[in-house]
Formats: structure tokens, sequence, C-alpha cells
């Protein structure tokens, strides 16, 4: 199918990059100023007032939309311009339009269930690294940053604010970073360079670093990798999307349960495990990626 996708006259996968780069930069901008016009029109509160208020529980649905116009400018319309700019079937070349099976689906998710244990290994690991007392308050500070914006996100009481949660959080998120991690960067990057593993570990750590935590980011890249390799191997957007989509989905429903038991969202947030946990989650998932090569490599041979 890949022979079918032919680039525009002038283009390459290389200025791509370049491409989608700029508008990311454009679109962080441009959703800032959008953002800020529909907050204006839903409160009438102006930047000072509304940097306060973006951690207030009573602005959660404020909150939610600004920051889906955010993700949206940043991530998903420089995706899909790049490949349509540089592509004459922008959805094919993003990975829309190929075969999938569901046993290739399954695989998938179960690979990014286990990619769920390992990443909380990882995140003990993460706190083990030691850092000097300047730098462990900066990055506690960033945290406690992104702990109060996932605490108003996550005013989640009834079924329909489960709904909403799980599109805002979960859904949104999942299609608009894949587009633009997945899709574009790694997918620019493999087809520029020919080197699978450079594309997804620098994507990987791209897709980590622009989250700004640190003790996130060993958890993060894992997941970067895993989502990568999915992509990689089925040349299908759709896998990694789901797979995305389950890991934070997993997390809001967690919020939503304890959130009812009349827990704080602290307990959901507390995802680490022991590191040898990690380490039986690896085996476990190289033992169910050689299954799902091989399962895509008899489909592609089917067809």
């Amino acid at each position: 199918m890949e022979q079918n996708l032919q680039n525009r006259p002038g283009m390459n996968e290389r200025s791509g990059l370049f491409i989608l780069i700029a508008l990311m930069g454009l679109g962080l901008m441009a959703g800032g100023g959008v953002s800020f016009f529909v907050w204006r029109l839903m409160t009438g509160q102006q930047m000072a007032e509304m940097q306060h208020a973006m951690s207030d529980p009573l602005f959660v649905s404020e909150v939610r939309v600004v920051q889906t116009i955010l993700t949206l400018f940043m991530f998903l319309i420089p995706g899909l311009l790049t490949a349509y700019i540089l592509n004459k079937k922008p959805f094919q070349f993003l990975g829309f339009g190929n075969h999938l099976t569901w046993r290739t689906l399954g695989l998938g998710m179960g690979i990014m269930i286990t990619t769920i244990l390992l990443a909380g290994s990882l995140a003990t690991l993460n706190e083990m690294i030691p850092v000097s007392a300047k730098l462990e308050i900066y990055f506690k500070g960033l945290e406690d940053s992104y702990m109060k914006q996932v605490a108003v996100m996550s005013q989640i009481k009834t079924i329909p604010d489960l709904l909403i949660t799980l599109l805002v959080m979960a859904a949104a998120p999942a299609v608009f970073e894949e587009v633009f991690f997945r899709g574009g960067f790694q997918n620019m990057m493999h087809r520029s360079t020919g080197n699978l593993w450079v594309s997804v570990v620098v994507t990987s750590i791209l897709f980590s670093a622009i989250h700004f935590s640190f003790y996130g980011f060993l958890a993060r890249t894992a997941l970067g990798l895993v989502l990568g390799l999915l992509y990689a191997y089925s040349k299908n957007l759709w896998i990694p999307i789901l797979a995305h989509f389950i890991n934070n989905a997993i997390a809001v429903v967690q919020v939503y349960i304890l959130r009812i038991q009349g827990k704080s969202i602290e307990a959901a947030m507390e995802d680490k495990y022991p590191i040898w946990w990690g380490a039986i989650a690896i085996v476990i998932i190289v033992f169910l990626f050689k299954i799902y090569r091989k399962g895509i490599s008899k489909h592609q041979q089917a067809i």
C-alpha cells in the first residue's frame, strides 16, 4: 500500500519535519490566543484572572474547553496540515487507511496494559535519581502545578461527568498527540532516516519531554516507545490511538471511582510499583510484540 503514497512535487519527509515543528510553534501561539478569547467569552475574565482560575474547580468546564482547544492547535492541526502539504494522500500517509485485524488490535491493547505496570516501576526508579535541592524544588513545583490542573479537570461526580472527562482527558489527547507524534514526527523521521529505532526513541523522548514532568519522564518515555513500536510495525495509527486512549481512560475511571468513594485524587495518581514488576513487564511486552509482529506479517501476506 505504501508504494501508492506519493509526496507532492518538491516535498520530502525531511522538509515535512521542519514544517511540522514550525506549525506546532504557530499552533501554540494561535491556540493560546483562541483559548484566551474563548475563556473571556465564557467567564468575562482577563488573562491575569485566567491564570489563577485555571486551578479553581468552579471553572472545570471552562478549563476543559480551553485545554482541548490548545492541544487541538498544538498537535492535531499541525499534524493534519503537514500531512496534507507533504503528501497527496494525507490520511493514508498518517496511517488511517491501513488494514487492521481484531487480533492485532487486542494484542496491542494487551501490550499497553502491561506497559502501565512497566511505567509504574519506572516512576519508582525515576524518583531514585539524585538531583540537587534546587532542582528538586523546581521539579516538585512542576508536579504540583500539573496535579492542580488534573484535579480541576477531574471533577467527576456523575456518569455524564465521566463521559465528558473521558472525551476531554482520554480520547482527545490520544487522537491529537498520536497524529502529531506517531503519524507525523516519528513517521517522517523514519521515512527520512530509514532508521526505525532512531525515529521511535527520538519521538518518545520528545513526547515525554513536552509534558514537562521530571518524575514522569521515564514512564512517559516507555509509553512513547511502546506506542511508537505499535505504530511502526503495523503502519496503522488507530492502534496507538486506542492504546493511548486505554492508558488515559484507566486513569480517568480510577479517579472517578475514588471520587465517589470520597478519596483524594492523589491516591489515583499514586501509580508507582516495585522495580521488579517492571522486569516482568518487559519480558511479557517483548513476548507479546513477537506475536504482534508475526500476526501483522501473516495479515499483510494474506492481502
